[in-house]
């Protein structure tokens, strides 16, 4: 049993099977008794053939008479006594070997001494006391030794948490060869008990570890990061659970990371300084993966939007501005639109989105006219026209789409202004009259000025029937030659 750190556990000794040590001095002790064992049974064969025959005649003998001497409380064992004794020994004698042979299949030999030794001593000696037919005394002595066994088969779980607490103390002191020990201890009382092997791993490797450990702080405090990495690497590829080295390794991890993480962000802080934000965006993006919230980044990422916002922004001025050029209003709108919805306090985006919007509806109004100028021809679309020709005043410059527009809305007012001059013929006997103008009465041939536009005239007779033309004036074209006269009589 293990009983404190300066115990060591006794190495189990393996020998071939059938083999007896060269020094029964020092051999274990199950092989004390063996040579008294053989020792004894020669001495029992020279009785059988010796002393035997003398027995057997003796017991034809009448037993001798009581000495008067011997105390009256004496009594001698007679023949059922010794063979209950007998039976009772070799009964005791069975369960101590069963006993036995469990705890050699258990290895006992190897972690239970003393009491295996003493076990066997008492089993050896209760072998002799059997040989002489002390059958009592041998019962006795074969219940000492399983005595003795059970107990030790009792002590297999306490001793083998006593190796594995003593194990780890000491892998956790750092002495890996006295945790070896402790731990091989536990491997003989129980065999591939996982905890013992993984332990008993780390144990073989502690001196190795130890030495990478100290190698990589020694790099660390050199500054070689790089070195203390790969030193912190392989002690944890040997020991996995090995704190120190993998607090070694991630302090040495962040160190790096950090280091980079700055040489990231002064890249792309120079990059932002320079207006490449494709190539600072990247950058940024590299940085985070390594120290995503570190304040730095956050706030060089809030310039960038910034600066993103500013770019985009001008690229919608300068797109705007573009399509001013070639007085597209509805695509120079659009544009501007999109510069309000990224920032709403644009100026230049909400002073172009108003000028944009007047240009549309003037070139619309325009449109409308120039379209279809033959809705000059009546009053109330003629005067809105030259409404709108006063609105729209005189084309800026770079607007020529919008000044030849002005021009020929302008061109289509005065000619829908101007009158055309008209010769109507009658026959002096019908009464001429042109809606919306007048009656012009009986004539032969009249002249009259008449504005572009559709016109009906009627001529009527007494005791004929009306006769009715509609007639169309066109600015610059000809007249039409008009006969009224009633002809037909009713």
């Amino acid at each position: 049993m293990v009983s404190g750190e300066q115990d060591e556990p006794r190495a189990p000794v393996l020998r071939p099977p059938g083999t007896v040590p060269e020094n029964t001095a020092t051999a274990g002790p199950g092989y004390r008794w063996v040579w008294p064992a053989l020792a004894m049974i020669a001495a029992l064969s020279v009785a059988v053939i010796v002393v035997l025959p003398r027995l057997i005649s003796e017991r034809h003998l009448p037993p001798p008479a009581p000495s008067e001497a011997s105390p009256a409380a004496a009594r001698v064992p007679t023949l059922a006594d010794q063979e209950t004794a007998r039976v009772d020994a070799e009964q005791t004698l069975q369960a101590f070997l069963r006993t036995q042979a469990r705890l050699e299949l258990a290895n006992a030999g190897a972690w239970g001494e003393p009491e295996w030794s003493q076990a066997s001593g008492a089993a050896a000696a209760g072998d002799r006391l059997f040989g002489q037919r002390s059958f009592a005394e041998a019962a006795a002595s074969y219940a000492r030794g399983l005595q003795l066994l059970e107990g030790l088969e009792s002590e297999r779980a306490p001793r083998l948490a006593a190796a594995l607490a003593a194990g780890n103390q000491a892998l956790a002191s750092n002495e890996g060869d006295r945790a070896q020990r402790y731990f091989e201890l536990a491997l003989v009382i129980e065999p591939d008990h996982p905890e013992a092997v993984q332990a008993l791993a780390q144990a073989r490797v502690r001196a190795d570890v130890l030495h990478l450990v100290a190698a990589g702080e020694q790099a660390e405090a050199a500054d070689d990061l790089q070195a203390a990495l790969a030193a912190y690497s392989e002690a944890i590829r040997l020991d996995a659970a090995y704190e120190a080295a993998a607090a070694g390794r991630a302090r040495v991890t962040a160190q790096i990371g950090e280091r980079r993480f700055h040489e990231i962000m002064n890249e792309a802080l120079a990059a932002l300084d320079a207006g490449r934000l494709a190539e600072a965006g990247t950058a940024l993006d590299a940085a985070a993966r390594l120290l995503p919230d570190d304040p730095a980044l956050h706030n060089a990422r809030q310039r960038l939007g910034s600066r993103r916002q500013q770019a985009r922004l001008l690229e919608l001025r300068r797109g705007a501005e573009a399509r001013v050029k070639t007085e597209d209003w509805d695509a120079a709108a659009a544009l501007y639109e999109k510069a309000l919805a990224a920032e709403p306090g644009a100026a230049f985006a909400r002073e172009g989105l108003v000028h944009a919007r007047e240009r549309i509806q003037l070139h619309g109004q325009l449109d409308h006219y120039l379209a279809e100028p033959a809705r000059l021809f009546s009053a109330e679309p003629l005067a809105n026209a030259r409404r709108v020709l006063a609105a729209a005043g005189e084309a800026p410059a770079g607007e020529a789409r919008l000044a030849q527009k002005i021009a020929a809305l302008t061109r289509h007012v005065s000619q829908a202004s101007a009158p055309v001059p008209i010769t109507l013929r009658s026959d002096g006997e019908t009464e001429v009259v042109i809606y919306r103008v007048g009656r012009l009465g009986r004539f032969q041939e009249q002249r009259v000025e008449l504005k572009p536009g559709t016109y009906t005239v009627v001529g009527s007779r007494a005791g004929y029937r009306d006769v009715r033309q509609v007639f169309t004036l066109h600015p610059g074209a000809p007249p039409p030659a008009l006969l009224i006269r009633c002809e037909e009589p009713i």
